[in-house]
């Protein structure tokens, strides 16, 4: 509870004064304001909010990924531990990105809007032919719209349980980037998921992004979608489990001195 009394006081005035100032504004009419000048704001409020959780980011792979990216939208791809997950890539991104979101997000108060004021899609998960043409409407973006890359969490909701065990990976989410024939790039992230969490008084929250697999046009042109569904999810899984490892020989090492 102190946790949010804190963050609260510091950032209550500016949050209040971007969400009644531009965040409403922009979240209806995206469409009116230049993208790039709507990423920056968002970006800015966000970074904000994050440094008042005291979150402290280790992502030299991150900044590695945008020194020698290509300059043609990106499909990117994560797992996914908390809500923050959109949150924090938005922070951490070095060009505009969007996401595509499970229809729930919409009416959250702060990341719904901020996807919303980046264009970003909406699923009813329930709802198939809702889902396929939505799909499609990333995959047309990733064709002709190079002003954002796309996000998705192919899980397709927060692992809640053993955050070293990714859940399975849906072939689906992959599929607009074949189709477009767009470079999908994956990344693992771990430490934001106690963030938000009540219970978890913490003073600092260490968030680690790792660059994992990468594919172009040419690695999936003769695969399946869930055949690269299973080589991202696992490479997943084996990094996580390194994080995990390395976690359990730091806490024995703290022990013995």
């Amino acid at each position: 509870m102190w946790k949010y009394f804190k963050v609260v006081c510091k950032v209550i005035f500016p949050l209040i004064g971007a969400y009644f100032g531009w965040m409403i504004r922009y979240s209806r009419h995206p469409e009116k304001y230049d993208y790039k000048k709507r990423f920056e704001k968002v970006q800015k409020i966000i970074r904000k909010i994050l440094k008042a959780f005291n979150v402290n980011f280790h992502v030299d792979e991150l900044k590695e990924f945008y020194k020698t990216r290509e300059d043609k939208p990106y499909l990117l791809i994560s797992n996914h531990l908390s809500d923050l997950d959109p949150l924090v890539y938005i922070a951490l991104a070095e060009k505009p990105i969007t996401f595509v979101a499970k229809i729930e997000t919409k009416s959250f108060p702060l990341i719904g809007r901020c996807i919303r004021i980046l264009e970003g899609v909406f699923i009813v998960r329930e709802d198939l032919k809702q889902t396929l043409k939505e799909m499609a409407n990333v995959e047309k973006r990733l064709k002709s719209d190079n002003r954002y890359d796309f996000m998705i969490f192919p899980e397709g909701t927060r692992n809640k349980g053993n955050i070293y065990e990714p859940l399975t990976y849906h072939h689906g989410s992959f599929r607009p980037g074949f189709k477009a024939n767009a470079p999908i790039q994956c990344f693992v992230s771990i430490g934001q998921e106690g963030v938000l969490t009540y219970k978890n008084n913490k003073k600092k929250f260490d968030v680690y992004i790792e660059k994992s697999l990468s594919f172009n046009s040419e690695d999936y042109k003769n695969k399946k979608t869930s055949e690269i569904a299973i080589l991202a999810e696992n490479d997943a899984k084996n990094r996580l489990e390194k994080y995990n490892q390395q976690i359990v020989v730091n806490d024995k090492n703290k022990k013995v001195n």
